[in-house]
């Protein structure tokens, strides 16, 4: 029987708040994609769930002359067409002025590899690749092995969605 004096917390390898760059995103380690097939360069993020954040539209700067736009993962999710910004879901903005775009707020899943089209170009400048981490979901209850008067040896089934952030450790807490 399990204590009610026990609980467990999942810890993710990465804490949610130590992002710093760009509205909470931060670059991070390169992986083999399609992209690195085609020679596109990656532009890669880890961000935090239900943080705003702002992608970049690779090679569009303020001088850039912009007649389409659109912004790809497995299908298109926002475009720029005759001067009017148009977006697949609530939470997506299309800036209008740099061609950002805003996931507000972001989710786990929201990991995917982004694309901005520009001009009806074929293939993009680069590609961004997004990571976003969410808290794991907890483990199942503990269950008592054995025990002796000193200690106690526990199961638990592991976390059924990591939510791309795996945990690494688990801390125990009594009451």
């Amino acid at each position: 029987m399990c204590s009610p004096f026990l609980r467990l917390r999942c810890v993710p390898s990465v804490p949610p708040g130590n992002q710093t760059v760009h509205n909470s995103l931060r670059p991070y380690s390169s992986l083999l994609s399609f992209a690195d097939i085609e020679n596109i360069p990656v532009v890669k993020y880890v961000a935090v769930a239900g943080k705003n954040i702002t992608l970049d539209c690779p090679g569009v700067n303020e001088r850039s002359l912009v007649e389409t736009l659109v912004w790809r993962t497995s299908h298109t999710i926002a475009e720029y067409v005759n001067g009017l910004p148009l977006v697949s879901n609530q939470r997506l903005t299309l800036v209008a002025d740099n061609f950002s775009l805003v996931l507000s707020p972001a989710a786990a899943s929201d990991t995917a590899e982004y694309s901005c089209l520009l001009n009806d170009r074929h293939s993009p400048e680069a590609i961004v690749d997004l990571l976003v981490q969410d808290v794991p979901d907890p483990p199942g209850r503990p269950l008592v092995v054995s025990f002796t008067s000193r200690s106690v040896d526990l199961s638990w089934a592991h976390s059924q969605d990591p939510r791309n952030a795996p945990v690494t450790n688990f801390i125990i807490e009594t009451r």
